[in-house]
């Protein structure tokens, strides 16, 4: 049942929604990255100057057309399913969980290979993130995403805000975007669960989203996922490792998968450093980023993993998800990401029926 303040909210955008949709800009990046930008527009400065945005490559089915008008919710969505999208009210949906897993083989998870856009990154080595996947909707590459173990793929959740589950694919083994190796399969998504809500005055919270595979991946020496982080850690201090296909600055998207290396603030740092506003800085996310800016994730990164390498194990641990930033490398705007140790419990629990790797 809506609480008071949500239905205020509700009353609030049928009454005022019309001025609200007139003054939403957009430039390339959909509906997240209007969101963003409203914010930062009705806060801080003039529209046109605006590039503040997730970091996904698509648009969504609602909100704001290229070229600026409002777009009508489909026939088939509700106006309830609607409103709540528009303000990401804190409605979670729920999968049909099957009971914990038997027969787990003993594996190893974030192995460092190292063997085998980002702005100012490199060619990542193929096959030295074998964890990482790209995350397809309706044939079109929108975001990326780890593995994490035998059954689910950790992504950010505005990947797949107001979408179709059926539409999703999930690609493996994929270095080369253009040139699938033998190895390479996809698979479909089962379920999509997020924990996450946008406030009022629309910044992104919590943007993590679990995609359940329609069926299992085999873990083995050539597939095997990342390790999860230590609860509550910030790895503030360490060097943060993000992978994706995501834009070379403001050029096209790569083929080959891309890294880049970037220094992990603490929340103090990232608030006297950055220009972001403070608020935005909690514990539910990590900055990471150069003062000077000139290296960071972009615009088709999103849902993709930062890692950190464990000084102990040499393995790769998953700090971060790839999120938001204002543009893509400039300077006093590091990029934001979901902070995956604040939120382990909900991780866990919702993947009892899956085979983890230690």
């Amino acid at each position: 049942m809506a609480s008071s303040g949500n239905l205020v909210l509700i009353l609030v955008f049928l009454a005022v929604g019309s001025y609200w949709m007139a003054i939403l800009p957009v430039t390339s990046g959909g509906i997240f990255q209007t969101y963003g930008e409203r914010w930062i527009n009705r806060l801080k400065m003039d529209a046109r100057e605006n590039e503040i945005a997730t970091r996904n490559g698509n648009d969504s089915d609602i909100g704001v057309q290229e070229n600026g008008d409002w777009k009508a919710p489909s026939a088939n969505l509700g106006w309830w399913t609607w409103l709540t999208n528009v303000f990401r009210l804190p409605i979670v949906s729920v999968f049909a969980y099957r009971g914990e897993p038997t027969n787990c083989p003993i594996c190893s998870c974030g192995i460092n290979n190292n063997n085998s856009r980002i702005v100012g990154g490199t060619n990542a080595k193929e096959g030295k993130y074998p964890w990482m996947v790209a995350l397809y909707y309706n044939n079109r590459f929108i975001c990326g995403g780890s593995l994490i173990n035998d059954r689910y793929v950790l992504t950010a959740a505005h990947c797949v805000f107001n979408a179709d589950r059926s539409l999703f694919s999930v690609k493996f083994l994929l270095y080369d975007r253009g040139r699938p190796v033998p190895e390479s399969f996809e698979r479909r998504v089962s379920y999509i669960m997020t924990n996450w809500f946008v406030n009022a005055v629309v910044f992104i919270m919590n943007d993590l989203a679990l995609l359940k595979l329609n069926e299992t991946v085999p873990i083995n020496d050539h597939l095997y996922p990342v390790c999860m982080p230590v609860e509550e850690e910030t790895y503030a201090g360490f060097d943060g490792i993000i992978t994706g296909w995501g834009k070379l600055g403001n050029y096209s998207f790569p083929r080959k998968l891309q890294e880049v290396t970037v220094p992990i603030l603490s929340s103090d740092e990232c608030r006297n450093q950055s220009d972001y506003y403070k608020f935005q800085i909690n514990d539910r996310v990590l900055c990471a980023g150069f003062p000077e800016g000139g290296k960071d994730s972009c615009q088709g990164d999103s849902g993709g993993p930062m890692h950190i390498t464990d000084p102990v194990t040499d393995k790769y641990v998953l700090a971060g998800v790839v999120s938001y930033g204002y543009g893509c490398a400039k300077p006093k705007y590091p990029g934001i990401y979901a902070r995956v140790s604040r939120f382990l419990s909900w991780i866990n629990f919702n993947t009892r029926d899956a085979c983890w790797c230690s």
